[in-house]
């Protein structure tokens, strides 16, 4: 782990040294290009005013030949001169200014002007008269030595820029990856504490971008873990105690079953249906926990289309067979009214919710209603019985596993019945409530909203 990370603190140093000093390498070569021709051309410039002056000084001079000035021994102005005529050989003269096919050229006017550099002399031949040109030279020593200052100066700066790029590549990796160090820290802490309770600083990695971002998903991503896990740990603490009350009421019944002192006939009858409705309530209790032990977030890949009108009619009918002297009114659509629903679980919630309110319903009838709203408002259900009720302040937690309202504690039952409804309800991606009769009368209702398919 610590390889990888100091592997990619180098790879993004390199990376940004990289770019500063290619951009540092491109300015100091810009510049030098720059520099360069503004120099050439300032002698260019000089040297054509001096090739002006020495054509005036001809045309005022009809005897001037220019003679002595060709030693160029000035690095500025006055220039060295040489009058070549076409008569001339090439290769003439000494010097810089030795005759040239485009000095010759010039002379015989077949060429306005030409420019050349002869060693440290930079060279024009200008026309001057008839079958004549002048050769102007200047130095080029001093826009020589300008131009290798220059260059030393920007190999320099360069070097130096290069140094500083890696310096401020090297910085920017630590200070960049800073928060992803941290994430990488807290993953690991709680990979070696197995304690997801151990959250990311999120005041140190406080930004609004990429890495703040994931500072914040992975810091969600914990606070999830750690809400799982209390709830497992919650979960597995409610089902021991749970199932701890009919394990000891088994225990006490075989123990009575199999003892030495003999039992009556009536006796040993009674203990053994006791016992087997011991062990029927311990199964079904098994079977709920193990159906609240799946994930309850909805996947819209595992919903099916459903009838809630024919699985309504099924359930009432199962439930009367069930409690056959508690009466269940319906109050049903003829048209069928499909929902989405995870597959085979759509019975499974309505005769939870039924069941539910035959056990809490003080023997009166339970009435079953669904009704269709208009496309996109979902199917409401409704199940409301006439027994105590469920105070306000209870209303939200009967859907917890293992809640029971104070009421409801002495009747039979786990507590977990509405828990899986609620669990159904919540993959189908719908609402579920418990609220008071909208008649006013004692009683509860349930309400669930399903999506319409």
């Amino acid at each position: 782990m610590t390889a990888r990370r100091g592997s990619l603190r180098r790879r993004v140093a390199v990376l940004v040294a990289g770019s500063v000093a290619v951009a540092v390498v491109l300015v100091a070569v810009l510049t030098w290009l720059v520099v360069s021709s503004q120099v050439r051309a300032s002698l260019d410039t000089a040297l054509d005013r001096e090739a002006t002056r020495v054509q005036r000084l001809v045309r005022v001079d009809a005897d001037w030949t220019g003679e002595g000035s060709e030693e160029c021994r000035y690095a500025a102005e006055p220039a060295c001169v040489r009058l070549v005529e076409t008569a001339d050989e090439v290769g003439s003269g000494t010097g810089p200014l030795q005759t040239t096919e485009a000095a010759l050229a010039v002379a015989s006017g077949n060429q306005p002007r030409a420019r050349w550099t002869a060693g440290p002399v930079r060279v024009v031949a200008v026309p001057t008269r008839p079958g004549e040109a002048a050769l102007v030279g200047v130095p080029t020593r001093q826009a020589d030595l300008a131009l290798a200052r220059t260059a030393v100066a920007l190999t320099a700066t360069g070097g130096v820029g290069v140094v500083l790029a890696g310096l401020l590549g090297w910085a920017a990796a630590t200070v960049g990856l800073r928060p992803v160090r941290r994430l990488d820290e807290a993953v690991r802490r709680v990979r070696d504490s197995a304690d997801p309770h151990d959250h990311v600083d999120l005041a140190s990695t406080s930004r609004d971008d990429e890495l703040g971002r994931l500072a914040v998903a992975v810091d969600s991503m914990l606070v999830e873990l750690a809400a799982a896990d209390d709830a497992q740990r919650a979960f597995v603490a409610d089902a021991s105690h749970e199932l701890r009350t009919p394990l000891t009421t088994l225990r006490t019944n075989v123990q009575l079953l199999t003892a030495d002192r003999p039992l009556r006939p009536g006796t040993r009858a009674a203990l053994s249906a006791a016992l087997g409705e011991e062990l029927a309530a311990m199964t079904r209790t098994v079977d709920d926990l193990v159906e609240l032990a799946g994930d309850d977030r909805p996947r819209a890949a595992e919903l099916v289309l459903e009838d809630v009108v024919a699985a309504a009619r099924a359930a009432a009918a199962a439930t009367s067979r069930r409690a056959p002297g508690v009466q269940v009114l319906t109050d049903l659509p003829d048209a069928p009214a499909e929902v989405r629903v995870p597959a085979g679980r759509l019975g499974r919630l309505l005769d939870v919710v039924l069941d539910n309110a035959v056990k809490y319903g003080a023997g009166g009838a339970v009435e079953l209603r669904v009704v269709s709203g208009p496309p996109g408002d979902g199917v409401v259900v409704t199940v409301s019985d006439r027994g105590v009720g469920i105070p306000a302040d209870e209303r939200d937690r009967v859907f917890d596993r293992f809640h029971r309202a104070p009421a409801a504690r002495g009747l039979p039952g786990s507590g977990l019945g509405l828990a899986i409804a609620a669990q159904v309800v919540a993959r189908a991606g719908g609402t579920i409530a418990a609220e008071g009769r909208a008649d006013g009368e004692p009683g509860t209702t349930i309400r669930v909203v399903l999506r319409a398919g």
